[in-house]
């Protein structure tokens, strides 16, 4: 494959797509750390609230992790290649480029080198990994709804159940979270209160799989709240019922179903899925192709001249996207025009672009103007 490229692309094309490269992977790496930053505060939050196991958190994370990184590729390669084209501009590079006969179009090879396997690589991303690692998330999610409450509870905070009529606290927990340290229980049952005190307390499940929080050497109070009649019993060991699973069915959302499946289907919904898993690859390729005339900077204007206009553009293609699809699901539109419109846009505004930059028929232009001197 090497021996390939060298044979036949320029040491320009190579140059060109290694700082393509170079600047798309250091724009994904940013975009994903902040996105991946935000999504573990947003995960810690559930987790403070027990809407999450402790054991759960870190998969979560990395799920996330999967889907964002796809997600953010069309954007990254955008500011990629107009950060690595603005620099070669500010530079005189690109002057240079071109006095050595090279001109704007022919600046498409080595951008084309990085988006056609990049555009084939998100084709089969979207197709059949991000529906699996959906598929994994749903069934995490699953798995948590069926969970019992203690499996949530956070050591050294007051931990409120998810019916809002008990309070947990512990000090600590050990053994996988199976045995918690000075445990301290409180619910309400037909307008009684009922605190628990205990020393040590340790999870059990019965032949049945119910859940019990079996608490040792402890005390119960039981007594109505402002009435200073209290039953209080001292023990060595007593079992609190616990509301088991509640044995949620495992679901799958759109995102989630095998893109076979979802060809096979005739509801919008489904087929409007199936064309965004289509549109994201096309897309990109189409987007990477408008970052090349968005570009063109002079060296005085800075590698960022444009930057605010390629995010706006990518936003409005974005959203238009986004239309589209949301018109596909509410049979607006029928299937066979769906998203397509907007790249046709897409395509229009890139040949006015290049027109506009005079990308269009320079070449040949050029090419007539010589023959014509050389014929005089």
């Amino acid at each position: 494959m090497s021996q390939f490229i060298k044979k036949h692309l320029s040491i320009i094309d190579r140059y060109i797509s290694q700082e393509i490269i170079l600047s798309w992977f250091s724009v994904l790496f940013v975009l994903v750390i902040v996105v991946v930053s935000a999504d573990a505060v947003h995960l810690l939050a559930w987790l403070v609230e027990g809407r999450i196991p402790v054991d759960m958190f870190l998969s979560l994370l990395l799920n996330n992790f999967y889907e964002f990184t796809v997600m953010l590729v069309p954007l990254s390669l955008l500011l990629g290649i107009l950060l690595a084209f603005g620099r070669l501009y500010k530079d005189s590079e690109m002057t240079a480029v071109m006095s050595a006969g090279m001109g704007p179009m022919q600046w498409y090879r080595p951008l084309l080198l990085v988006t056609l396997p990049t555009t084939f690589l998100m084709l089969y991303l979207t197709l059949f990994v991000i529906p699996s690692v959906v598929e994994h998330r749903d069934g995490m999610m699953t798995d948590i709804k069926n969970r019992t409450e203690l499996s949530t509870l956070f050591a050294g905070r007051f931990n409120q159940s998810k019916e809002g009529n008990a309070i947990f606290f512990l000090e600590s927990q050990r053994e996988s979270g199976q045995v918690m340290d000075h445990v301290f229980y409180q619910q309400i049952q037909n307008g009684v209160a009922q605190v628990d005190i205990a020393q040590r307390a340790q999870k059990h499940n019965d032949k049945n799989g119910r859940n019990y929080m079996v608490m040792k050497s402890g005390t119960h109070y039981e007594g109505q709240p402002g009435d200073g009649q209290y039953k209080i019993t001292e023990y060595q060991e007593y079992g609190v019922y616990i509301p088991g699973s509640r044995d949620a069915a495992a679901t799958l959302s759109v995102k989630a179903l095998p893109s076979a499946q979802l060809w096979q289907s005739n509801l919008p919904r489904h087929q409007a899925e199936l064309q965004w898993r289509l549109t994201v690859p096309v897309a990109t390729l189409i987007i990477a192709m408008l970052a090349l005339p968005l570009s063109q900077t002079t060296p005085r204007s800075g590698r960022y001249a444009n930057l605010a206009w390629a995010i706006l553009l990518y936003l409005v293609y974005s959203n238009l996207l986004s239309l589209g699809k949301n018109w596909i699901i509410k049979e607006r539109v029928p299937v066979w025009v769906g998203t397509w419109w907007v790249h046709i846009v897409a395509l229009i505004l890139l040949f006015v672009l290049l027109k506009l930059g005079g990308h269009v028929f320079r070449s040949r232009t050029r090419q007539n103007n010589a023959q014509a001197e050389v014929t005089g």
